[in-house]
């Protein structure tokens, strides 16, 4: 059984909320749609499919990445979000830095200006844009010896509880790039086991709502960080 966890508030990673992974392991993703319409809670989809994009900036030594594999209470994510093609313009990215503590997550964002990712990266024009913040923007200390550590992408289907309380969504088609190449040919491929991800979304004042949807799932909860997956990806490849 899933019991729901106690909050430990930190204002300085804005709104706060869970966010829960669940592995349904055997099953297809049509399947793991069809038991979403099947939920009690009336789950219905408030977004039209789409595929996710994120770049992710890290120190020369990974300490992000370190600090999700050891499991440190509190750590962070850099990393600059766009939707649609993975390739050509990116007319609306934005820069998120994702911190948590404990089970809890918050995120600050900020939109940037354009880029192009055709085959590779312009490093040097990814500077110029996250320059581009300025330094009265907080989230522009977070820039400070960080550089492209990879890309990941995935396909992703949006809903929300019939109550309202619970976002839930579903993750598919999981590839890796290294940040300097994006050829299709060289994508790394999430395990099985990571096939199609199941997250709930939801405030800590639900968590007890949260924990009994969870638990019809015939699925386990489990962590998974698509950061450290993809950097473990592009290593064995």
């Amino acid at each position: 059984m899933i019991q729901p966890a106690t909050p430990v508030a930190n204002a300085a990673t804005g709104e706060l909320r869970y966010e829960r992974k669940l592995l349904p392991a055997g099953y297809a993703h049509p399947e793991v749609l069809a038991l979403i319409r099947q939920h009690p809670s009336g789950f219905h989809e408030t977004y039209p499919p789409r595929w996710v994009n994120n770049l992710y900036l890290d120190s020369p030594g990974l300490d992000d990445y370190h600090n999700h594999v050891t499991g440190l209470a509190e750590r962070s994510k850099s990393r600059i979000r766009w939707y649609g093609d993975l390739r050509g313009p990116i007319s609306k990215p934005v820069f998120e830095r994702k911190r948590k503590q404990g089970t809890l997550s918050g995120k600050l964002t900020s939109a940037v200006p354009s880029l192009a990712l055709n085959g590779g990266l312009d490093e040097p024009k990814l500077r110029a844009m996250l320059n581009g913040l300025g330094t009265e923007n907080p989230l522009s200390r977070c820039l400070d010896h960080r550089h492209p550590t990879l890309i990941n992408r995935y396909h992703r289907h949006y809903y929300l509880s019939g109550d309202g309380r619970v976002r839930l969504t579903v993750d598919s088609d999981l590839a890796f790039y290294a940040p300097d190449h994006t050829a299709a040919a060289l994508a790394s491929r999430a395990p099985a086991d990571y096939a199609v991800v199941i997250e709930l979304k939801y405030a800590p004042t639900d968590a007890e709502c949260a924990a009994d949807i969870a638990n019809w799932f015939p699925c386990r909860i489990a962590r998974c960080s698509k950061y450290v997956l993809g950097i473990e990806a592009i290593r064995r490849a």
